[in-house]
């Protein structure tokens, strides 16, 4: 039975007030009664006498509603005591340090950290690390820019004597004609920490309700998919919609910067003719048509081993909210929508392993424990999985971590996980980065193959770990086929794939063009790329590895053999293309379309207008427009969509 604590609480309190108003009419007699100087003394002595009586007579009172008004019987007060149960359902609360975690042994950058102030009008950071690190060669860790082309920047160090000998260069340090300020910045608080205290002065009784597994796991699929109860009609005009706010957008910010008038009078004309947006915007494609698709579609999923919030027991599932939110625990993925359910069923063995095993699980406010996170990858075609355990190793013995090591491989190859039928597994370290360290720390495969393998468009893919890949199999097939359609291709088309990743989009439309040349940041990638291409027999695609702005002034871009009809296809990351990129791009005089995949159009909405601008010294070649674009739903569930725009240069 559920006990409405609120209504408690609310009758106690108009008890109080009955029995306080009663107290005053007493007080007044008092007054009349009693000589002026023994009024004083008698209030104090009845006002105490009342203190003592209150806290009985509310507990009295929650007790006797509690049971009146839930009519709680014999067999049910066995699992229900009134308020004693109400009382584990909450905490107390008390303010903490949001600064404590500096005094502890472990690194962080905040420990050592100075405030630049007084830049120059115009720099770059690039300009900023070189002079620091090459020049001065100071022991920097890190930039900090807390916004973009900021007044001032944070440095970060490893210790007190870097942080004091940048101090002493950089205060007074004259650079681009400007003196600098350079000073003692103050550490930021632990954003968990924080919060905490923040909902503690929200808390008029300085308590707070816990929120049990349920409450948990419906916020994180609120979090997740939270348009999970939306009928997906509805999903679609509502994307759509978010589509078209993002190219009004897009024209409003144009007219706001030196585009120049022809520019204008080319958006003034598409906006009357497509119903006040840049481009036509064609119908938005999904797999509505194979309902079952848009469920369980997820090919990878990176999962959170931590503690439920209700037991503190081990969960491999999505975490409750940000830290930064003041949320720590996990939520188990069983209702998840968009997991498939062989996924689910491996999650749930995994963590089985984690229970039973010694050894806790991370603590990211603490820096503790092991268990960190679980990544799978699973080709819904194929049904190979792979998996990729992430363990947090600080303080860790060799002898621990290769046992563990073991422990699990023993699991998936004798034990119970040996259901799971894993294709590929893999351990990863993790810890703290040291300076200079990458983002992420080198893998090692401990059973099968290297990869798994994906089936798209008739091709058989290999998919490595780090490979980048579209989430939903079945609807990145539409993604492809509507890129290729937008980008008009034919035998004698050159496609420039950038970001090409392991290549799939090139690999794709391959047999019908003349030539795929892409380019990859990721090494492991490109190779996985060209590997696809000799195992599904295309020979007429290429690929390098590095960053985009550098490889395409190779000659293969600038000067490709079929330079009549080039289209250049980009599905850069979340965070766009670099400017520099851009800039190349608009001045291959050859490239005469371009056809731009993003999975997060307002993020790229930078981008497309530096595509726009009006040809300039720094934007040198005839600016790219909009003329059509095209939303492809590969999120079901959520409010995300993929955007395709086709632009072509104004002449």
């Amino acid at each position: 039975m559920e006990v409405n604590v609120d209504n408690c609480f609310e009758a106690v309190t108009k008890e109080i007030q009955i029995k306080c108003e009663e107290r005053l009419n007493e007080l007044e007699t008092v007054i009349k009664e009693y000589p002026l100087e023994s009024v004083a003394e008698d209030i104090q002595l009845k006002s105490e006498e009342k203190v003592n009586e209150i806290e009985p007579v509310k507990k009295e009172y929650q007790s006797e509603s509690l049971a009146e008004k839930n009519q709680i019987t014999s067999e049910e007060k066995d699992s229900e005591v009134g308020l004693e149960e109400t009382k584990d359902q909450t905490e107390s609360v008390t303010k903490e340090d949001p600064f404590a975690y500096l005094d502890r042994d472990d690194f962080t950058s905040e420990k050592y950290k100075i405030e630049i102030r007084n830049l120059p009008k115009h720099y770059g950071i690039a300009e900023f690390k070189k002079l620091i690190n090459t020049k001065l060669e100071l022991n920097c860790s890190k930039v900090k820019t807390p916004n973009r082309n900021g007044k001032w920047l944070y440095m970060c160090f490893r210790s007190e004597e870097d942080k004091n000998t940048a101090l002493g260069i950089l205060n007074g340090y004259s650079w681009k004609n400007t003196k600098l300020d350079a000073s003692n910045a103050k550490a930021v608080p632990d954003p968990l920490v924080k919060k905490r205290n923040e909902q503690f002065d929200n808390c008029l009784d300085v308590k707070k309700i816990k929120l049990d597994n349920a409450g948990a796991e419906q916020q994180m699929i609120n979090a997740v998919t939270p348009l999970y109860n939306i009928s997906y009609d509805e999903q679609l005009i509502q994307k759509t919609n978010s589509i078209k706010n993002v190219l009004m957008d897009y024209s409003r910010r144009l007219k706001r910067i030196k585009c120049g008038q022809g520019i204008l009078n080319w958006l003034k004309k598409q906006q009357n003719e497509n119903n006040g947006l840049p481009c036509e915007l064609l119908q938005i494609q999904s797999l509505k048509d194979d309902s079952e698709k848009c469920i369980g579609y997820r090919n990878k999923c990176e999962f959170t081993i931590g503690m439920d919030v209700e037991n503190k027991e081990p969960v491999v599932g999505f975490r409750v909210g940000a830290y930064n939110q003041g949320k720590t625990s996990v939520a188990p993925i069983d209702n998840i929508s968009n997991v498939p359910q062989r996924m689910k069923d491996v999650v749930k063995c995994f963590q089985d392993l984690v229970r039973s095993s010694k050894l806790p699980v991370f603590d990211p406010e603490n820096y503790t424990g092991h268990w960190r996170q679980l990544t799978v990858r699973l080709s819904l075609k194929t049904e190979q999985l792979m998996l990729i355990c992430v363990v947090h190793t600080e303080n860790m013995e060799e002898s621990a971590l290769n046992s563990l090591k073991q422990l699990i491989l023993s699991y998936f190859t004798e034990g119970a996980g040996t259901d799971c039928k894993v294709d590929s597994l893999y351990f990863q370290k993790a810890k703290k980065r040291a300076a200079g360290e990458g983002n992420s720390f080198p893998l090692e495969l401990l059973h099968g193959q290297g990869y798994i393998v994906e089936e798209v468009k008739g091709l058989k893919l290999r998919i490595s770990p780090e490979s980048f890949f579209q989430i939903n199999t079945a609807a990145s097939e539409i993604l492809f086929d509507a890129a290729k359609d937008l980008a008009s291709i034919n035998s004698q088309t050159t496609v420039l794939d950038v970001c090409c990743g392991s290549g799939t989009i090139g690999l794709s439309i391959a047999k019908d063009c003349a030539q795929v040349i892409g380019v990859e940041i990721q090494d492991e990638a490109v190779n996985m790329a060209k590997l696809n291409a000799t195992e599904n027999g295309i020979t007429n695609a290429i690929f390098f590895a590095g960053k985009a702005e550098e490889v395409m002034n190779k000659r293969e871009f600038q000067n490709p053999e079929n330079a009549n009809d080039v289209v250049a296809i980009v599905d850069p990351p979340r965070a766009g293309l670099h400017n520099k990129a851009i800039l190349l791009l608009r001045r291959m005089t050859h490239l005469k379309r371009l056809v731009y995949m993003s999975c997060n159009p307002k993020g790229a909405l930078q981008n497309f207008l530096s595509l726009s601008m009006a040809e300039s010294k720094t934007k040198q070649g005839a600016p790219f427009v909009p003329v059509k674009a095209v939303p492809v739903d590969m999120f079901p569930q959520t409010p995300h969509c993929e955007l395709i725009v086709y632009f072509e240069r104004l002449n």
